[in-house]
């Protein structure tokens, strides 16, 4: 039996690990050296700070500038640099093959989170879906941004076996390794319509890093014809998909999306001028189901990674800031 990536690849876990404790230890570094200049505390500079900015959980931002957008949500949630460390390298994982309007995440949202990336320091920044001409000639901005297009790598198209052993219905599956080598994922769907589940979103955008073999498994191993006959197995497989690793971030477009003939349109479309930024995946799409006129409840792949502690359900319990460009 083939070992879970988590085993794989210890590497990622001392890593990420190793990252995680160098800016704990220079944010702390920061606010002691603050307070003694202050002449104050430590914990009383500390709480003083957590009292004048409250976490942001979910940082959304409306208007038509969508490469400004993007970069303003990012900045709310305290900035790349919170998810992207020195020397790392970054995977994006876009939901990015569609051509219809409101299909696919805006090139703009793309160029913005890939600049971040770099500014915040990343040795490298890839996609595990390729893009290609087509992708970014949808977009009158990405002729400005020909450096950062031409720095992003593909790593995607190698793939590897990895079991899960946790999972109730998907017990293997054939993942890009890209999705696992990377140092930091950042998850990138757009809300939209899906013919079978309803809706996608940060959930089901996950199965934009398998296999074909994994993704026919998904729609026919328990022998329908059509790809939607057994939607009850198939939101199993993509939640049970999700027990894979848990992406740094996620960044959802909300500017137009199809309400109809998902996920590949055309199909009329509801234009929000919103993108979403945050680190919960079911509270993620809970929010972009809002969007379409859907609740989280209505939504099987929700459901079910919120069944398996995969996130909040209950926008009310979380800190939203929204905010207009």
């Amino acid at each position: 039996m083939r070992k879970d990536w988590k085993t794989q690849y210890p590497h990622l876990r001392n890593l990420i690990s190793e990252s995680i404790n160098r800016r704990t230890f220079i944010k702390k570094s920061t606010f002691l050296g603050a307070s003694t200049i202050l002449g104050v505390s430590s914990a009383g500079w500390m709480q003083n700070l957590a009292l004048a900015k409250p976490k942001v959980d979910m940082a959304v931002v409306q208007g038509l500038d969508y490469y400004q957008s993007t970069m303003k949500a990012v900045q709310m949630l305290g900035g790349m640099d919170e998810f992207v460390f020195r020397q790392s390298k970054v995977g994006l994982l876009i939901n990015s093959p569609w051509l219809n309007p409101g299909c696919y995440t805006k090139p703009e949202i793309t160029l913005a989170v890939v600049r971040m990336c770099l500014d915040a320091g990343a040795k490298e920044v890839g996609v595990i879906k390729k893009l290609d001409d087509s992708y970014w000639r949808r977009s009158q901005i990405s002729e400005r941004f020909r450096e950062e297009r031409e720095s992003i790598r593909f790593m995607g198209g190698n793939f590897t076996e990895v079991s899960f052993p946790h999972g109730q219905v998907l017990k293997k599956a054939e993942i890009a390794k890209g999705m696992l080598d990377c140092d930091v994922l950042i998850n990138m769907p757009i809300a939209k319509h899906h013919d079978g589940v309803r809706f996608t979103g940060a959930v089901k955008n996950m199965m934009g890093g398998q296999s074909r073999k994994t993704h026919r498994f998904f729609h026919f191993s328990t022998g329908g014809s059509g790809y939607y006959d057994d939607i009850e197995f198939l939101t199993q497989c993509i939640a049970d998909l999700n027990l894979l690793r848990k992406p740094d971030l996620y960044i959802m477009d909300g500017t137009e999306m199809i309400t109809e003939n998902g996920p590949f349109g055309p199909g009329r479309l509801v234009k929000h001028q919103k993108v979403i930024a945050g680190t919960d995946r079911v509270a993620m799409d809970v929010y972009g189901a809002n969007l379409l006129g859907l609740e989280g409840e209505e939504i099987l792949t929700t459901q079910k990674a919120y069944a398996y502690g995969m996130g909040e359900i209950n926008l009310s319990s979380l800190h939203i800031q929204e905010t207009t460009l």
